[in-house]
């Protein structure tokens, strides 16, 4: 009833097993590269999210104003615009990808028999056969708590707000469908037992009124 007396508006819990109960994302889920973010089939680029719906992520590279993402058999490009990303083309690739980086300015694609593809943005495949194996490779990995606390507040905000957790804690959401049965039995079982209560104890004055109005009508 008084959630700004006790300021449960402004505080926010992040604790894993919290996270886990209200099925959201913890660091653990944070990946990066430079400054790309990947939390599960999220990217988070510029404080900007774009849901693309794939789960097994592996790299992630910029080149100008295009971002070219990877998975095992699955490429993708995304243009950065000033308010928003947007998904400009994707492909299946007949090979599975080990690695996407950069060279001598062109988009590079290592497969898992190390042969190098360039590929453009219109997502066209080349044999690279000019590559020595070596290569700025986009490297996805969980980054310190701090960068991983800074992508997750894109995705989900701070965390779980306190009246939220209150407020479930009081209707019994928190604890699932069980218990809310329960609260919703005990409910109806309250007000029974208040209307019940109410007219045991009131019955008998009721009686002895009629009773002394029949007796007085009598004499």
């Amino acid at each position: 009833m008084y959630p700004s007396t006790f300021k449960l508006q402004d505080t926010y819990f992040t604790n894993n097993f919290i996270y886990s109960l209200y099925g959201m994302y913890s660091p653990s889920d944070v990946k990066a590269t430079e400054d790309i973010g990947v939390v599960k089939t999220k990217i988070i680029i510029s404080d900007m999210v774009l849901e693309i719906g794939v789960n097994d992520i592996n790299g992630a590279i910029r080149k100008d104003d295009l971002i070219f993402v990877s998975s095992d058999n699955l490429i993708m490009v995304i243009r950065e615009n000033d308010y928003d990303l947007e998904i400009i083309k994707e492909a299946q690739t007949p090979f599975i990808i080990k690695a996407i980086g950069i060279k001598d300015n062109k988009v590079i694609i290592k497969d898992i028999n190390s042969t190098f593809y360039t590929i453009d943005q219109n997502l066209e495949f080349a044999l690279f056969e000019e590559s020595n194996g070596q290569f700025n490779e986009s490297f996805l990995a969980i980054p310190d708590i701090e960068t991983a606390n800074y992508f997750l507040s894109q995705v989900q905000g701070p965390g779980i707000q306190a009246l939220r957790l209150v407020a479930d804690l009081h209707n019994g959401r928190f604890f699932g469908p069980f218990v809310m049965l329960i609260f919703t039995v005990t409910s109806f079982l309250i007000i029974f037992l208040s209307i019940s209560g109410t007219y045991i104890a009131i019955r008998p004055s009721v009686k002895r009124y009629f009773y002394r109005a029949r007796k007085k009508k009598k004499t």
